[in-house]
């Protein structure tokens, strides 16, 4: 039983770590003209759903260290994909906004994650997606209160 529960951990982990690693591969082949790689992607697309997030934000949602989203967010800033605006209330804090140009790579992102979601769940019916979700959700959550 205690081999049994073994495996299963380790699958569980070697499974997710696997998919991350070939979506990751897989944006970073089809980002890569737009200089785009890692999660720039995925601040893109907060920063349009969250206009005027900080940094912080962006660090609580990503689950990354403050430096890794700065040198991140600088990167994209220097590719002329977002723009810093200081905080009003607070000199140290930055707005950050997508600009036209990021805007402009929202449709191909979307594009892109929709055919992998296409691509990962070939063989699944709506009803084992939703399952899926679920105990992955579940999963997080059990995670993020250990």
């Amino acid at each position: 039983m205690k081999n049994e529960k073994q495996d299963f951990a380790r699958n569980i982990v070697r499974y997710i770590s696997r998919l991350e690693r070939q979506r990751r591969h897989f944006l970073d082949e089809h980002l890569r003209s737009y200089k785009l790689h890692g999660t720039m992607f995925l601040i893109i697309l907060f920063l349009d759903r969250n206009p005027g997030a900080s940094q912080d934000n962006l660090c609580e949602y990503l689950l990354i260290d403050k430096s890794g989203v700065a040198r991140k967010c600088s990167r994209l800033e220097n590719l002329g994909y977002i723009k810093r605006e200081q905080y009003p209330g607070d000199k140290r804090q930055n707005s950050l906004f997508l600009t036209e140009s990021g805007k402009k790579l929202l449709p191909v992102i979307r594009e892109l994650l929709s055919n992998w979601r296409e691509i990962v769940t070939k063989d699944m019916n709506e009803n084992d997606q939703k399952e899926l979700i679920r105990l992955l959700e579940l999963m997080e959550k059990n995670a993020l209160e250990a």
